[in-house]
C-alpha cells in the first residue's frame, strides 16, 4: 500500500461513488462485503496522506477518514488535522468527495458542526448540483460552504502535483488561522 500514489487512490474513491452514487433513503451498509473495495481505498489514502504530511512547520499532523458507523456516509473524506483540532470542532485541512464521484473537493475548512468564524466562500445558494457537489443528507453533512480556499479536482486525476500544493497551501491557511508557528 505504502508505494501507491495518491491519485490510485483518489480515483478508486471515484469510481466507486460512481458506482454507488448517493440516493437518498438508500444506505450503503457498512458491513456489507461489497463495502470492502471503499474501505481499503480510503485506508490507503489516510496511509499516504500520513506519510505525505506527517510533519507541517515542525508539527506533528494526524489523518482521520469517513468511516460510518452502520452506513457509509454520503459525503467521504479525509482530514489532515492539526494538532488539538477535531473533525467536528476544529480548522483542518480536507479532501471530500463527490456524491456522484466526480472528483473532490479540497482545502482548508472550519468544523460544519462547530463553526470558527471563517470567512468562507459560499459555493451552494440553493438546490442545484454543483460540478463537484460535497453535501450529505442532513444539515450537519453539508459541506459545500465550509470551505475558505476550495478547488474542485476532476476524476481521473493523473498527477498528484496540483493536488499537494493545494494540500500545503490550505494547511499554510489553516495554520494561519489557529495562529501556530510557520
Amino acid at each position: 500500500m505504502i508505494n501507491t500514489p495518491i491519485t490510485d487512490y483518489f480515483n478508486a474513491i471515484c469510481e466507486f461513488r460512481q458506482v454507488h452514487p448517493v440516493v437518498k433513503g438508500q444506505p450503503l451498509r457498512t458491513n456489507d462485503p461489497g463495502m470492502m473495495t471503499i474501505r481499503d481505498a480510503l485506508s490507503g489514502l489516510k496511509e499516504v496522506l500520513q506519510n505525505n504530511y506527517q510533519t507541517f512547520h515542525d508539527t506533528n499532523l494526524s489523518v482521520e477518514i469517513s468511516r460510518g458507523i452502520s452506513n457509509l456516509p454520503h459525503v467521504l473524506y479525509a482530514c489532515i488535522l492539526p494538532p488539538s483540532q477535531l473533525v467536528p470542532n476544529g480548522i483542518y485541512t480536507v479532501i471530500c468527495f463527490d456524491v456522484l464521484g466526480r472528483g473532490a473537493l479540497v482545502g482548508c475548512v472550519e468544523s460544519k458542526v462547530t463553526s470558527k468564524g471563517l470567512k468562507t466562500v459560499q459555493r451552494k445558494k440553493g438546490r442545484g448540483l454543483l460540478p463537484i457537489d460535497v453535501d450529505g443528507a442532513s444539515d450537519r453533512t453539508k459541506y459545500n460552504n465550509v470551505f475558505v480556499n476550495p478547488k474542485e479536482f476532476f476524476h481521473p486525476l493523473e498527477n498528484g502535483h496540483a493536488l499537494d500544493l493545494h494540500i500545503k497551501e490550505s494547511l499554510e491557511l489553516a495554520f494561519g488561522f489557529l495562529d501556530y508557528p510557520r
